[in-house]
């Protein structure tokens, strides 16, 4: 098993039941039975869509993260933004669920997503507003009162970056050559074991996750610690942790 596979598997266990909480509409706002789903990570959003009837191409820049899709989906290859191996105007409908806001070059990216949509067609996009992540307080603090040492900066040079919301991503599409047709925020309730968000974070999954491999054995023992001290005060009766969470989402029409 690879680094890599050991970092999907606590990723499905954990920050992937909260990036579900957009795919119902991601489907709901595009149509045509060729979909493409750029950065599938494990294929949820892929496999319902194949469960409605359409056909589906997914990818992921990770292979590992490609394996746990194929478990799911037939179509799913290796590819990263902004170069995916497919032909203009290719599919009828591309989605990237919050895959935006992780790509090095976010208008390069967007407009290689405008580049495989038919005319007509939709492109439909979330990324994480600032705030969106109901979750980080806590993991916050938890990481502070530890005395976690905080990875460099993970910001894109100015020239490259965008505002992080409904609107600068809306401005992407349209530098694009798309049409925003929707433009909001989605909001969702997060609902996770703190078992299970725990595995993301000790599994090393995103920010939190590679901040907290990056402490020395006692830091990492005192960030467990007090995780487990303020998620015990917070779990709800059923044992289970609540978060609000919002995206930015844009659906854009080529």
């Amino acid at each position: 098993m690879s680094d890599w596979d050991g970092v999907v598997r606590a990723y499905e266990r954990s920050f992937a039941t909260m990036c579900a909480g957009t795919i119902e509409r991601l489907l709901a706002d595009t149509d045509g039975p060729r979909l493409l789903d750029v950065g599938c990570g494990t294929g949820e959003l892929a496999a319902r869509a194949v469960q409605a009837g359409r056909t589906v191409t997914a990818v992921d820049a990770e292979p590992d993260m490609v394996a746990a899709a194929r478990d799911r989906v037939d179509e799913v290859l290796v590819a990263a933004l902004p170069s995916l191996p497919f032909d203009d105007a290719s599919h009828d409908a591309v989605v990237a669920n919050f895959v935006i806001n992780h790509v090095p070059d976010p208008r390069a990216a967007v407009a290689e997503l405008a580049r495989l949509v038919v005319p007509g067609g939709q492109v439909a996009m979330s990324i994480w507003p600032p705030g969106g992540a109901g979750w980080g307080p806590l993991v916050g603090e938890v990481l502070a009162t530890a005395g976690a040492v905080p990875l460099a900066s993970q910001h894109l040079p100015p020239e490259l970056d965008f505002e992080r919301t409904a609107e600068g991503l809306a401005g992407l599409a349209d530098a694009a050559g798309l049409q925003p047709r929707t433009v909001t925020e989605l909001e969702w309730q997060w609902r996770i074991g703190a078992e299970d968000l725990w595995a993301g974070i000790a599994g090393g999954v995103g920010v939190p996750g590679r901040t907290y491999q990056a402490q020395t054995p006692q830091v990492r023992a005192v960030i467990a610690e007090e995780f487990t001290r303020r998620t015990a005060a917070l779990a709800g009766a059923d044992g289970l942790l609540r978060f609000p969470s919002r995206a930015a989402y844009v659906v854009a029409e080529a």
